[in-house]
């Protein structure tokens, strides 16, 4: 989440550049919107909290104007960091919950009025209460108070005049530590919702909705090429509450991509995993291991890659190959990398088993280019 933030910090928002791209031009909108939705009770003990309740939410986005090719490429979409709080219907028990999030706005269909977005945020969020052995044990949603916080969002937006905006969509907030302290049911608020955006200045005379910039000379000219990206992470699970033990999650991962696009590439990936927590539960359980490799998770996966500069977008969905103590036979993993330098990025892995998190990993790669085309 931090990395997203620092690159849109310093994709979006630059503070050293030519005079007609600082604030004077840079397409700045502040927009104040209002949510008003409910909690899903995706858990029997959740039901007790049925309520429905509004959410607030103040954005400060910018329009991008194509500066960087990879805003073009995908539409010029917005960009910003929003703040949400909610009530979450004035329960006793859930307390009040806060998000500070960047997300990027993406454009599906655009004309001069009128747009269909897509939004995607992530950050991370504050909830004042949570669960407690002693004086909240029946809530058994977050075992936290800071969390991650993922916001997506489907919205049509009008432009009523060159600084006023009006928009309207369907967005669902969702909070979860990924596993790092149980219990971790998550919460799970979709609702409507209602803005209004003001533009800060003059919409920058040099964007051009209609040219894509130019690749560089021999980038990518529809050749394939063939790409190794090796990382490591280490992940944590507190189970203090339930069962007084915390336990490491250290994990090894590749994945081989060839491009499909400027913006995209996909290919095919393994993992390599240690829970700890995995020889735990097995005698807890009394579970019969017959040999050590049972105890270790691998898998292989179908890989898609996309791109925005320095920042790409993982997703792998695989199939355990050995792991006796796995939650399920196939797995889902969410990844951001961020290139840091020419070929080292570093990189948040997200893992889950359908609905169920099973840990967050924070680690760093390296990308090994195994075929490049060369131009005659």
């Amino acid at each position: 989440m931090v990395i997203l933030l620092i690159t849109i910090a310093s994709l979006s928002f630059p503070v050293a550049t030519r005079a007609q791209h600082k604030l004077f031009n840079s397409n700045l909108l502040l927009e104040g919107r209002v949510n008003y939705g409910f909690l899903i009770n995706h858990h029997l003990e959740m039901q007790i909290y049925n309520a429905h309740f509004p959410a607030f939410e103040i954005n400060l986005g910018k329009e991008t104007w194509g500066k960087q090719r990879w805003e073009a490429a995908y539409g010029y979409p917005i960009i910003g960091v929003a703040y949400w709080y909610s009530t979450l219907g004035n329960s006793e028990f859930l307390g009040r919950s806060n998000a500070v999030f960047p997300y990027i706005n993406y454009p599906i269909v655009r004309d001069l009025k009128h747009e269909l977005n897509f939004r995607l945020g992530l950050g991370l969020g504050y909830l004042t209460k949570c669960f407690d052995p002693v004086t909240n044990y029946k809530y058994l949603a977050i075992g936290s108070h800071v969390n991650a916080a993922i916001n997506l969002m489907a919205e049509y937006r009008w432009r009523m005049s060159p600084r006023m905006q009006v928009a309207a969509g369907i967005s669902m907030m969702h909070f979860s530590n990924g596993s790092t302290k149980t219990p971790n049911y998550g919460i799970n608020t979709p609702s409507v919702n209602l803005a209004l955006a003001y533009r800060l200045s003059n919409e920058n005379a040099y964007q051009n909705r209609k040219l894509i910039p130019e690749l560089y000379k021999f980038e990518f000219d529809g050749k394939k090429s063939v790409v190794l990206n090796l990382a490591t992470a280490i992940g944590y699970k507190d189970m203090g509450e339930e069962y007084g033990r915390t336990f490491m999650v250290y994990s090894f991962f590749g994945d081989v991509l060839t491009p499909l696009s400027f913006k995209s590439s996909a290919g095919i990936g393994f993992d390599f995993a240690r829970d700890q927590s995995d020889p735990y539960f097995a005698s807890l359980d009394k579970i019969k291991i017959k040999h050590k490799i049972e105890l270790y998770r691998t898998g292989v996966s179908l890989a898609y890659q996309l791109k925005m500069s320095k920042l790409s977008y993982m997703f792998n969905a695989g199939l355990y190959v050995t792991g006796k103590m796995a939650p399920s036979f196939g797995y889902f993993k969410f990844g951001l990398q961020y290139l840091v330098f020419k070929n080292i990025f570093a990189t948040i892995t997200f893992r889950s088993h359908l609905a169920r998190a099973d840990f967050i990993g924070l680690g760093v790669g390296y990308k090994l280019p195994l075929y490049v085309y060369k131009p005659h």
